[in-house]
């Protein structure tokens, strides 16, 4: 049987020109161009967001839920991220923000706040208790999750399984709130405000669990472009004394080293960005990352405030949410016993654990794999090896595989075909 997978995002052919900018940026090489056209593999594709943001032509739209998807529920419940906050200058009081949500249409707005507070104590007792190889992996970014998967599937047991803070949020939320509100669980919804397409799949597919908490996710983009005139207008007459008394702010994980800011732990290592990411998992899976036991890793440059559904610029962001976590973040409280029993009790770790992904490019039957991996090496030394990309691929290897699977012709690579021994039918 084959697995598909889901994805938030999708070529337009009436817009792509074949400008291969997006073949060669991706980093799982999930891109083609055939017959003219970007295609993307669904199951190497990890939905880092990179050929969203490069592609000259917008002919690659992201998929999320248009808000008026939800009118059906009586009560709906908006979860935005931190990043969401970030989008905004440090001057504009958060709780703002969560007014101008309300005034679109959500009945209630829930901060991760306490869970990313609580998950904070609950990875430090984890490594705490861990024997295992070292090091550990953060579990925050699911495109790193599918990173690892597609790529590194010898890492998958160092990432960390342990659930995030979104989906420890809404899981609360459904058990308070049908008691709470005397409504049944289908009348609520539970919406995720995402920063980035990764975070739309993890509720669609997640790698962790059978199904998310989440009934749907609205990108950060549209839900901008929506509350930003309210805003501005609660701005003009707004009075910090109308804040409730129970109102709290974090800036959670949304930025690079935040995790490990919460956790206070020592031998650690943060790193973001594709390429940066990659020569570190690159060093961990060679045993070359010594001394280090916590790795805090996000595909987006910065971390979430990079995501490609944002709509300012990441060092912007930054600087935003740090200032308002200077301003406004206040302390969470919470039970530590009553959070170490449900520590014990497996409540805040994933409901299956990830596994690589298999993909096309290996078959389940040992005996195939090394065939086809020995055929495309015969292929790839008869190639010219300057992975030009005028056959589709990204690289001569990458065109190598795909011949191996039947997908092209060796005629397919120009410099090869121009070759006087090709046409004169020396075997290749």
């Amino acid at each position: 049987m084959v697995t598909r997978f889901y994805h938030a995002h999708q070529v337009v052919p009436e817009k792509c020109n074949a400008h291969m900018k997006c073949m060669r940026s991706c980093p799982t090489q999930a891109i083609r161009i055939r017959d003219h056209k970007a295609v993307i593999s669904e199951d190497l594709c990890v939905d880092c967001g990179t050929c969203l943001s490069v592609c000259p032509s917008n002919a690659i739209t992201t998929i999320t839920d248009p808000l008026d998807a939800f009118s059906h529920f009586k009560y709906k419940v908006v979860v935005p991220t931190a990043v969401l906050y970030s989008q905004f200058d440090a001057s504009i009081h958060p709780y703002i923000i969560q007014l101008a949500l309300k005034e679109i249409g959500f009945n209630e707005v829930s901060d991760m706040n306490f869970s990313t507070t609580v998950l904070a104590h609950v990875l430090m007792k984890y490594l705490n208790n861990y024997q295992g190889r070292l090091p550990l992996i953060s579990s925050h970014c699911p495109s790193l999750l599918r990173l690892i998967q597609v790529k590194y599937p010898d890492l998958v047991e160092q990432i960390i399984p342990l659930d995030v803070p979104r989906e420890v949020t809404a899981r609360e939320l459904r058990k308070q709130l049908p008691q709470k509100l005397g409504l049944k669980p289908e009348e609520i919804g539970i919406f995720y405000i995402a920063p980035c397409p990764a975070k739309v799949v993890s509720t669609r597919q997640p790698a962790e669990k059978a199904k998310s908490w989440f009934d749907g996710v609205v990108s950060i983009r549209d839900v901008f472009s929506l509350i930003y005139p309210h805003v501005l207008a609660i701005k003009e007459k707004f009075d910090p004394a109308e804040v409730p008394e129970d109102f709290s702010f974090t800036t959670g994980w949304s930025r690079l080293g935040n995790i490990i800011k919460y956790t206070k732990m020592e031998n650690w290592m943060a790193v973001s960005g594709l390429s940066h990411l990659m020569k570190v998992l690159d060093d961990i899976e060679n045993s070359r990352l010594r001394n280090v036991d916590f790795l805090e890793a996000m595909t987006c440059m910065l971390g979430c405030i990079s995501g490609s559904f944002t709509v300012e610029n990441a060092y912007v962001a930054r600087a935003n949410i740090i200032k308002q976590r200077m301003k406004y973040e206040t302390p969470v409280e919470f039970d530590p016993v009553e959070v170490e029993q449900n520590f014990e009790k497996g409540y805040y770790f994933f409901e299956n654990p990830i596994l690589p992904r298999p993909t096309k490019y290996f078959d389940t039957d040992l005996e195939t794999s090394i065939k086809r991996m020995k055929e495309r090496d015969r292929v790839y030394q008869k190639l010219p090896k300057i992975d030009c990309g005028c056959c589709g691929a990204p690289t001569c290897l990458a065109f190598a595989e795909d011949f191996v699977r039947g997908e092209v012709e060796l005629t397919d690579c120009i410099l090869l075909l121009k070759k006087t021994n090709y046409y004169q039918g020396e075997d290749i």
